[in-house]
């Protein structure tokens, strides 16, 4: 069987049970070549069991799961030569040295000699761990072992990359070489999908997001574009007046003001939400340019990325149907 191409990660009708539990109803997933891909959602999401099923680790209900165009359902063998699973704070041998864990494992991808030395001495430098590679393992900090791991996983040049909270107990700095690594290998047409507590890292990393609520895809697509229809749903507006705000928040709460709402005062600016679609916002700005209140500014203010999964993790949650 072939999957359309080209497609990095193409994920079907994914469903994953733990006995009575559904942990993912229903996953449709598809991620180009090249795509760092943040999975988000709250926790419970489904976040993790979507990982370990793309990485082979666990046998779904049913579905059809391609990466890098091998089927991972019927041939766990071929997609395993082409992917690379990264899980949170993964387990290091204490005692081995950083080169000799890297060493182990690229034998065990075929590479021995100079070509195994030089590959370990170039993931070593992707991760800046290139002065690293006498120390031994449990010497490394947290975060060290984090970059460890990620050159491991970058040993056999996978062409799907799954990474599951990369960024724990990363400090600023290493988490600039996280992102500095992650964008280098999607340049070179790696397929990278990972997930991260870290939500503005997230937003600033990725060229495109799904949002996962109760183990069902509820948004995905390009991270700015995605954040701008969630904004939609639930717009909030900034109105600046030249003098005293009180007037502009009296007038809000007049129902000349409807279908905006709930107006605050920060400073000396009004924040309120507002319910109407793109028509109803032009007749609220049409009245309040009518409304000799001195507007000086207003903006349509988007949601952030962390205010999204908030949203998310706050909606009521739905059983999956048996």
């Amino acid at each position: 069987m072939s999957v359309p191409a080209p497609h990095g990660v193409w994920v079907r009708n994914l469903r994953v049970d733990y006995g009575p539990f559904t942990a993912v109803p229903h996953l449709d997933l598809t991620i180009p070549p090249g795509e760092i891909y943040g999975l988000i959602g709250p926790n419970g999401a489904g976040k993790t069991s979507t990982f370990r099923a793309l990485a082979t680790l666990l046998d779904p209900v049913h579905g059809e799961i391609f990466l890098g165009g091998r089927d991972a359902r019927h041939d766990p063998e071929a997609a395993r030569a082409v992917l690379a699973y990264m899980p949170d704070l993964a387990p290091l041998p204490e005692d081995l040295r950083a080169a000799e864990y890297l060493r182990f494992f690229a034998e065990s991808h075929g590479l021995y000699g100079p070509a195994r030395d030089q590959r370990v001495a170039a993931c070593l430098e992707a991760v800046d761990l290139t002065g690293r590679q006498h120390v031994f393992c449990r010497a490394l900090s947290l975060g060290m072992r984090q970059r460890l791991n990620l050159a491991r996983c970058l040993l056999h040049r996978p062409k799907v990359l799954i990474l599951d909270e990369p960024a724990s107990g990363m400090d600023v700095a290493a988490r600039a070489s996280l992102k500095e690594a992650l964008r280098a290998q999607a340049a070179s047409g790696t397929t990278i999908i990972l997930s991260s507590h870290i939500l503005p890292e997230v937003q600033d990393i990725c060229s495109s997001i799904g949002l996962l609520q109760n183990g069902r895809l509820v948004d995905s697509g390009e991270t700015r574009e995605v954040l701008l229809r969630q904004s939609h749903a639930k717009k909030r507006l900034r109105i600046r007046t030249a003098g005293s705000p009180e007037n502009l928040l009296s007038w809000l709460y007049s129902p000349d003001a409807l279908p905006a709402h709930a107006p605050v005062l920060r400073g000396d600016t009004v924040e309120c939400q507002f319910a109407g679609d793109t028509e109803a916002q032009a007749r609220f700005f049409t009245r309040l340019a009518g409304a000799n209140l001195a507007v000086v500014s207003l903006e349509e203010i988007h949601s952030s990325i962390e205010e999204v999964v908030l949203r998310l993790a706050s909606a009521p949650h739905e059983p999956a149907a048996p």
